[in-house]
């Protein structure tokens, strides 16, 4: 496609996500609030900038350290409604160019409909996290970033992850990732990068000021991460399906409380966190492991299928993180154009998280959408992609050496190459 048509496609995307905006109440852009809420109490001084007081009250605290505050003080001096258009346009501009880097890195079939394949499986995720003006999908671009520009760009690729990490915790899921895939002076890097963002606020809230607000957010984070307590949505990780499936949860405290109840027995909720410690260090480790294993030639391979771990890993997935999985879509569409050189399963997997994402919002009702959520649909659905994704790693696992060069054979071209250099 021609650049001039390339930017006139990004005016209509933009145009039309802004058209919405502006047709729809800005309070509807819950989780943007919470953020402008924050800043606008930081440069009135006075109001809470952390606990139940925060934020535009509970459950919509203010959950980013400091850090995000003076990002977002830019942004916060505009008017309410000013700032969530441009805040939007942003991301729009971001979502363009994000696709792209993608597209390329994963060497994305250029023919064809294998577009609707990151369509239906993220589709949802990302209009769900641009309409509530979340800050993840920046994040994730931040995180994506850096690991295409690794070898390339190994500072900043350093500095990008190390922002990401000092504005949101999960980034830090991928700093041992790092080191398992031998780029230890990334990972260095990285942690040096993390240290002196996370100081810098003192500029502005002075030494004691800052260490006072890091303490706070802390202490606040501890409690809203750790499984069983203060949940206030159907969180699609592991623990969270672990939680409704194995032990008797009270939904009369959640801003809704008509979720269904999913479980098959009533077990001590300190067991089912004990078990989900285990699972997700078993998991975790496995990631590591296969990242250990897998080549530079096969770079992209290996993130997404940590991009796909990551939301069956974390403590709590709220749906519009699950943005994180533009990768992994993009990546299964790649894959499905060239379905020949697969095994029927892998095919399965894939198609099947296709089929389940593009199905779930299709079926109406609120009760029916309350019960796949309480059910953790979009969790099995990740792990089918998951499931998929891994079993193209295996086949390339036995099929690595020479049978790979051969024309009958899964080529390593037809992987998707990030950051190798070539």
């Amino acid at each position: 496609m021609r650049t001039n048509l390339n930017f006139r496609l990004l005016l209509v995307v933009v145009a039309l996500f802004l058209v919405i905006v502006v047709s729809k109440p800005a309070t509807q852009s819950i989780d943007f609030l919470v953020y402008y809420h924050a800043a606008r109490v930081l440069m009135d001084g006075h109001g809470a900038l952390y606990g139940p007081q925060s934020g535009i009250g509970w459950p919509q605290i203010f959950r980013y350290p400091p850090l995000f505050l003076v990002v977002f003080l830019p942004i916060a001096l505009l008017p309410l409604k000013t700032a969530v258009v441009l805040w939007l346009a942003l991301k729009c501009a971001v979502l363009y160019f994000l696709l792209r880097a993608l597209a390329i890195q994963i060497e994305f079939p250029r023919t064809g409909w294998w577009w609707l394949i990151p369509v239906c499986v993220c589709g949802g995720f990302i209009m769900q996290e641009f309409r509530f003006g979340n800050v993840q999908f920046l994040i994730f671009t931040l995180v994506a970033s850096a690991l295409w520009n690794i070898r390339q760009r190994p500072v900043s690729s350093a500095f990008a992850l190390a922002l990401a990490v000092s504005l949101k915790v999960w980034p830090l899921f991928f700093l041992p990732y790092l080191a398992a895939r031998r780029h230890l002076r990334v990972a260095a890097l990285t942690a040096g990068f993390v240290i002196g963002l996370t100081l810098l606020p003192s500029v502005h809230f002075g030494w004691r000021g800052n260490i006072a607000l890091l303490r706070q957010w802390s202490t606040q984070e501890w409690g809203t991460g750790s499984l069983g307590e203060q949940a206030w949505f159907p969180s699609q990780s592991l623990g969270g399906v672990l939680q409704r499936y194995l032990t008797a949860m009270d939904f009369s405290r959640w801003p809704d409380p008509n979720y269904p109840h999913t479980n098959f027995v009533a077990m001590d909720p300190r067991v089912v966190r004990s078990a989900w410690i285990v699972l997700t260090a078993i998991g975790y480790a496995g990631v590591l492991l296969l990242a250990r294993a897998t080549p530079g030639s096969v770079d992209s391979l290996a993130n997404a299928i940590a991009l796909c771990v990551l939301p069956l890993l974390q403590p709590f997935t709220y749906r519009p993180e699950m943005v994180v999985l533009l990768w992994p879509a993009m990546a299964a569409g790649a894959f499905l154009a060239r379905r020949e050189a697969l095994q029927r399963w892998a095919i399965f997997f894939l198609y099947a998280a296709v089929v389940i994402e593009a199905g779930e919002p299709l079926i109406p009702g609120e009760r029916n959408q309350r019960f796949f959520q309480a059910v953790g649909v979009d969790f099995w659905a990740t792990c089918l992609l998951a499931a998929g994704l891994l079993a193209v790693w295996l086949r390339w696992r036995r099929q690595e050496g020479s049978a790979l060069t051969r024309s009958d054979s899964f080529e390593v071209s037809a992987l998707p190459v990030v950051g190798s250099g070539e």
